[in-house]
């Protein structure tokens, strides 16, 4: 499993593609904010810096191969766009910037960058190995100073839709 998180986290809001075109996941050992890819930040700012109240609010976007990983509602940015990230930097600080309704992480995948519009998004859940479940605590297995995860407490897999999704469970 590939969070943005290092530890725990729980999934707030599925991936539905047509509603919702990314996971919302909440930090539950920590609020910083990792890449989860190495890539160059195409952008980190606000999505409208005219009005804060829209969107993403203050995002990052990782370009990595032909993808955008795209990281929303920051409170704080740890990169400027243009500079060279590896997979674990810290990028920024869980927030409820833009259009949100509490402090999470929108984290999204794009084959194509826009700022206003989804485009060709891509199932973000089968990238990641983030169960699509939400209410569960799950751990990434990360820690910093690792490269390695750490040994998880359970390997789940759950088929929904015609989808599976697998990834390590924390029981609380």
């Amino acid at each position: 499993m590939n969070s943005p998180y290092m530890g725990k986290f729980r999934v707030t809001q599925a991936f539905t593609l047509t509603k919702h075109d990314g996971l919302d996941l909440v930090g539950v050992d920590s609020k910083e904010i990792h890449a989860t890819v190495s890539g160059t930040v195409h952008y980190a700012g606000w999505e409208n810096p005219n009005d804060h109240s829209q969107g993403f609010g203050q995002y990052v976007c990782i370009k990595s191969g032909n993808r955008y990983y795209y990281y929303g509602h920051m409170s704080e940015l740890r990169v400027a766009t243009g500079q060279t990230v590896k997979c674990t930097d810290v990028i920024g600080i869980e927030g409820s910037t833009g259009k949100s309704t509490g402090s999470h992480c929108h984290y999204e995948i794009r084959t194509e960058f826009r700022k206003n519009s989804p485009v060709n998004v891509v199932d973000v859940c089968g990238v990641s190995g983030i169960p699509n479940v939400v209410g569960g605590v799950y751990d990434d297995g990360y820690r910093p100073g690792t490269s390695a995860p750490a040994k998880a407490t359970k390997q789940v897999t759950l088929t929904i839709d015609d989808h599976t999704y697998s990834g390590l469970l924390t029981e609380q």
